[in-house]
C-alpha cells in the first residue's frame, strides 16, 4: 500500500537542493501534511500516541483537551510505552556513487536516512547511525538528546569511501553493538554476495531485532537500458569493461534477477522486511512503510503486555 499521494514532491527537483537538512525537512513536512489528511490516519496507522483510560491510571496523564473535543478519556502514553530504539545502517561505499541522472544512490540514501532520523527523533525515539563501506566510517550510539540529528546529518554528508561494499563486515561489527533489541534499518544497494549475509541476518532475527532492508537501486541498474557499446567502470575496483548492451544485457538481467530473488528469499526466511527503492521514486512510500513498521512494533508490545 502506498503513502497518500497528496503533497508529494518531485524527486528530481528535491535533489537539486544542496542542503541535506533542507531536503529532509521538506520531505517530512509534506509527508506529515499528507498523512494527517489521509484516510489512514487514526485507522490502520495510529499516529497519535494515546491509549484509553483505565481505572487506576494517574489522572495527571489524562488529555483534558482531547476529552473536551471528543468526550473520550485518553491517557498520554508513557515514554517506555511509546519510544523505540532505532539504528540506521547506511552504505556509503563507492558502488553507491553511481547515478544515471543528476544525483547518486548515495545522495538518495543519505536523504532517506536523514528523513527517517528526523521523523523518529520527532516521535521521541532514540536513533543511532552507523555508516560503512569496506569498514565502519561513523558509529553514533542511539540517543534522543538535542543535537543528535545534527550529528547524524554530519555523518551522512561525507563523501563515499574507497573500497568495495562489505555488508558482511559491517554487520559483523554492528552485532556486538546491538545487544538490546531495536529496530534495525539497513539502507544499501546490497550489491554483495548473498552468502556473506546469511549468518548475520539470521543472528539479528534470532536476537529478536526488528529488521527492515531498504535496497536502493538506480533505474539503469534495474533495466540495463543502454543502447550502444560503451565503456563501463566498476566504481569499487576500477576495472574497465567495454560492453555491447545487445549481448551483455540479457546475461546481466538474468544474473541480477537471480541475485534479487536469492536476497528476497533470505529475508523471507528470517522474517526481515525487504523493500526495494528506486532512486526516482517518492520518499513518501518509504516513510509510510517505516511508520507502519513502527506502529506494528508498538502493537506487538501491547499484545505481549
Amino acid at each position: 500500500m502506498s503513502a497518500p499521494a497528496s503533497n508529494r514532491i518531485d524527486v528530481e527537483s528535491l535533489m537539486r537542493i544542496r542542503s541535506l537538512e533542507l531536503r529532509a525537512r521538506l520531505i517530512l513536512e509534506g509527508f506529515l501534511q499528507g498523512l494527517h489528511r489521509s484516510p489512514y490516519h487514526g485507522s490502520s496507522v495510529e499516529f497519535s500516541e494515546y491509549r484509553a483510560y483505565s481505572p487506576g491510571d494517574d489522572l495527571r496523564h489524562l488529555d483534558w483537551k482531547l476529552m473536551a473535543r471528543s468526550d473520550r478519556l485518553c491517557i498520554r502514553k508513557f515514554e517506555a510505552e511509546t519510544n523505540l530504539e532505532c539504528r540506521l545502517l547506511v552504505d556509503l561505499s563507492r558502488s553507491m556513487r553511481f547515478g544515471s541522472g543528476d544525483y547518486t544512490k548515495a545522495e538518495y540514501a543519505a536523504t532517506l536516512a536523514a528523513t527517517f532520523a528526523w521523523f523518529l527523533l520527532g516521535q521521541g525515539d532514540a536513533v543511532g547511525m552507523m555508516t560503512f563501506a569496506s569498514h565502519i566510517l561513523d558509529d553514533l550510539p542511539p540517543s534522543r538528546r538535542k543535537g543528535q540529528l545534527q550529528h547524524i546529518l554530519a555523518g551522512l554528508v561525507r563523501e563515499s569511501a574507497p573500497g568495495e561494499t562489505d555488508v558482511k563486515k559491517a554487520l559483523d561489527d554492528y552485532l556486538p553493538r546491538a545487544r538490546r533489541r531495536c529496530l534495525t534499518v539497513l539502507v544499501s544497494d546490497l550489491l554483495a554476495p548473498i552468502e556473506g549475509l546469511q549468518t548475520q541476518f539470521g543472528y539479528l532475527a534470532r536476537a529478536g531485532h526488528d529488521v527492515v532492508v531498504y535496497r536502493i537501486l538506480d533505474p539503469a541498474e534495474l533495466d540495463f537500458g543502454f543502447s550502444r557499446t560503451a565503456r563501463f567502470e566498476d566504481l569499487e575496483t576500477g576495472r574497465i569493461l567495454y560492453l555491447n548492451p545487445a549481448t551483455a544485457g540479457p546475461l546481466y538481467r538474468q544474473r541480477f534477477q537471480e541475485h534479487d530473488e536469492a536476497l528476497r528469499a533470505l529475508c523471507r526466511r528470517h522474517a526481515i522486511d525487504f523493500l526495494p527503492v528506486r532512486t526516482d521514486a517518492s520518499f513518501f512510500d518509504a516513510l509510510y512503510d517505516l511508520l507502519r513498521r513502527r506502529s506494528g512494533i508498538h502493537q506487538k508490545r501491547k499484545t505481549r503486555a
